[in-house]
């Protein structure tokens, strides 16, 4: 089971990826800004609840394979300090939970559209477009805690590792904040792939025989 999980686990970046584009399919454009009134929010929200959420809850499960996908990253080190791809694990964890919750008050204002007041439905659109900070730093940490480590570790080829590192950098500029975001979608797409591709690491693929020695011996 270790083996299949180790060969097969890196393929959670590419559906994390694929989610991604088909939650921005679902959910359009045209979302309201922050200087939207209450009665504005509220009409779009009764419009297109469905698409909202539909969109909302891909999100969602794209976070949770992305998790999956940089425990998969730890696992295929293959040399140098493990310490530098946990800590992209965690900023996986960090980024998931980030964007879950800024995803939640976009699904409140999809689900419970009946029961918002106008005060409520400019709160809740606020926090949509502006609670960012929390997915935004774990993005940055991920992605450069996680170039280090296919630098280091050389899980990849290493210029997949620096452009990881940038887009990590880049995540932490406002303007570009999302844009490096998707970015780090693409590039956990094509190392998702790559790394199938490539095989689990050497030490990976040895342990269910050294497992039989043991118990022969």
């Amino acid at each position: 089971m270790a083996a299949w999980l180790s060969k097969w686990g890196p393929l959670a970046g590419v559906v994390s990826a694929v989610l991604i584009v088909v939650a921005f399919a679902a959910s359009g454009t045209g979302t309201p800004g922050d200087n939207s009134t209450g009665p504005q929010v509220i009409r779009w929200y009764t419009a297109n609840h469905g698409r909202a959420t539909l969109g909302d809850l891909l999100v969602g499960l794209a976070m949770f394979f992305l998790v999956v996908f940089a425990a998969a990253l730890v696992r295929h080190v293959r040399r140098g300090d493990r310490w530098i791809a946990t800590g992209a694990l965690g900023g996986a964890v960090i980024a998931a939970l980030g964007l879950t919750c800024l995803i939640g008050f976009d699904l409140v204002l999809a689900t419970d559209t009946k029961d918002l007041t106008s005060t409520s439905a400019q709160t809740l659109i606020l926090l949509e477009n502006d609670f960012f900070l929390p997915a935004v730093l774990g993005f940055a940490l991920f992605g450069v805690l996680g170039g280090l480590a296919v630098v280091v570790g050389r899980i990849l080829p290493v210029w997949m590792g620096w452009v990881l590192f940038v887009v990590g950098i880049a995540a932490l500029v406002p303007p570009i904040s999302w844009f490096a975001m998707l970015a780090t979608a693409l590039w956990v797409l094509i190392a998702g792939i790559w790394m199938v591709v490539q095989g689990p690491p050497a030490v990976a693929r040895a342990e269910p025989v050294a497992a039989g020695e043991r118990v022969l011996a």
